[in-house]
């Protein structure tokens, strides 16, 4: 019985480790996602407020 017990605890800790590991790999990723759509959008913005975007909506 005293295995049983031993093993349970050590599967509980085991599990609680891998939950952490997780979320904090959860994280990061977001994290990087993140920094990605942030450099898309600041891309965007700055190709938007180039002065050839404004001459062609102008020509049309």
């Amino acid at each position: 019985m005293s295995q049983l017990v031993k093993t349970d605890k050590d599967y509980a800790s085991w599990i609680e480790e891998l939950s952490l590991w997780y979320k904090k790999d959860q994280i990061k990723a977001a994290t990087h996602v993140n920094s990605e759509m942030l450099q898309f959008y600041w891309s965007l913005g700055k190709d938007i407020a180039k002065p050839h975007w404004v001459e062609d909506i102008s020509v049309r």
